[in-house]
């Protein structure tokens, strides 16, 4: 694999992990589109990797590589939800391109599905019609599109105030101030699509206004109290569990 052309197939090494227990810290550090690995690793094997990584992020793709006598554990693999595997014995160097090809085409065509369902972020926020009018217009602009990030001089240059009595009237109408009402919008936006999208932290950061990645987990955290990881895994856990049928 050394000698993959990854750029051939859009696709870069994010991480390399020594066992199993690494590579699943390494998934959530970065949240790879793909997932290449070992059945037989020390500490966590590949089967157990690959079950935790579909239950936290279902759209991700996993190959296996396998031994012979790993067979039954590679049969495994594919019910947990890998897409394939391939004998190291016998590895060939077109069945592993082939992969990457069938991956980066489903990559493409899901992307593709959800660019035209979902389109920029916008959110839809009731308006109070007894706020003033400029302050209608400024909560409008602000849920229009997420991605774009306006400070309160941005925003009271539109709507025709200077900065404090905009401050001011936003906070006496809206009931907080204009930087915790427009964090929390984003925060509620980036928590949603984590929850519900198998889009990467980047380009969830770059939907509501934070388009550095690892600022975006760090503004998360210090919002939430978790990571984006953590609470995409607690979201997709409690999911699972609530669909599993009592006993």
């Amino acid at each position: 694999m050394a000698t993959v052309n990854w750029k051939k197939f859009n696709m870069e090494v994010v991480a390399d992990a020594s066992n199993g227990q690494k590579g699943w810290e390494m998934f959530l550090e970065h949240s790879p589109a793909v997932v290449i690995t070992d059945i037989v690793m020390p500490e966590q094997n590949g089967i157990e990797l690959a079950r935790k990584i579909k239950q936290a992020a279902p759209a991700t793709k996993i190959l296996l590589l396998s031994c012979h006598r790993d067979f039954e554990y590679a049969q495994e693999g594919i019910k947990v939800g890998a897409s394939g595997y391939i004998l190291k014995t016998a590895f060939q160097d077109d069945e592993f391109e082939e992969y990457l090809k069938q991956f980066t085409d489903e990559i493409q065509k899901s992307e593709e599905r959800e660019q035209d369902s979902n389109g920029p972020e916008v959110l839809i926020y009731e308006i109070d019609e007894k706020w003033p009018e400029p302050i209608q217009k400024a909560v409008l602009l602000i849920t229009k599109d997420l991605s774009e990030s306006y400070s309160s001089v941005d925003v009271a240059n539109e709507v025709g105030l200077s900065r404090s009595h905009f401050s001011t009237l936003f906070s006496k109408s809206v009931g907080e101030s204009f930087h915790t009402f427009t964090e929390k919008l984003k925060i509620n936006a980036a928590s949603e699509l984590l929850e519900t999208t198998s889009l990467t932290l980047q380009e969830i950061g770059e939907r509501v206004g934070v388009h550095d990645g690892k600022y975006f987990s760090k503004w998360f955290k210090k919002c939430t109290g978790c990571t984006p990881s953590d609470y995409r895994l607690t979201k997709r856990r409690i999911t699972s569990d609530n669909l599993t049928p009592n006993p």
